[in-house]
């Protein structure tokens, strides 16, 4: 069904515009609130005397539409603040329904939907912000958004100072353990060397007797041959 709006409605568009809505919609909510007037050529006569006056009001609310924007262009930049992390990230975005909230609180009735925000902005900077008054006026709003990042409280740089201490602290235990596990493990390499030595050492004193020992032996054998060879020469 095809209806003329009497007022301004963000969602569908603005006074004096015709536009395309289910039948439903219109019968039952759009038409009884005087939201919009169907558009019928069976009722062509009141349609027209009604369609001066819907004009008439959409001249007076482009004026008042144009002076709004005026206003609003003199008013200088929204500032918003984001909060960001110490490495410059910053949290959260600045949304259409924020700056509807924000111009409220200036005294523009200004909807959300009137808002022509594309996407939140997340970043610091100066943007330009187109807001809808009315189907023939359109208001560039300056939006300054100002990334900060908090300061740091006495106390939580005490908390900050005293892990760090911790830390270092933490950091000369482990390396006193270190230095104490480095001497242990020297001493105990000493005390295998020195056993290894002493093992060594024993070991080429057996040699040593051993080798003697069988010298020995072979002196004993020879003079016992030399005295057998005499014994024989005698009682030959």
């Amino acid at each position: 069904m095809e209806v003329i709006l009497q007022k301004d409605y963000p969602s569908l568009g603005f006074v004096g515009e015709r536009v395309k809505v289910k039948a439903g919609y219109a019968r039952n909510f759009l038409i009884p609130k005087g939201i919009a007037l169907e558009a019928s050529s069976r009722r062509a006569k009141e349609l027209e005397h009604k369609l001066a006056g819907i004009l008439a009001k959409k001249r007076r609310l482009k004026a008042q539409a144009e002076e709004l924007a005026r206003r609003m262009s003199e008013g200088g930049a929204l500032i918003f603040e984001l909060k960001a992390g110490e490495k410059g990230k910053s949290f959260g975005a600045i949304s259409a329904r924020d700056i509807s909230d924000r111009l409220r609180e200036l005294g523009f009735e200004v909807e959300r939907k009137q808002v022509k925000l594309s996407e939140p902005l997340k970043s610091g900077g100066i943007f330009k912000v187109p807001v809808k008054l009315h189907s023939e006026v359109e208001a560039e709003l300056e939006v300054k958004v100002e990334v900060v990042v908090p300061k740091k409280g006495k106390e939580e740089e005490g908390k900050e100072e005293k892990a760090a201490k911790g830390k270092r602290k933490k950091g000369k235990k482990a390396e006193a353990k270190g230095g104490e596990k480095r001497k242990k493990a020297g001493e105990s390499k000493k005390g295998e060397r020195r056993a290894q030595e002493k093992r060594s050492g024993k070991s080429d004193k057996k040699s040593a007797k051993g080798s003697r020992g069988d010298k020995a032996a072979g002196v004993k054998e020879a003079k016992s041959k030399e005295e057998t060879s005499k014994v024989e020469a005698k009682e030959s």
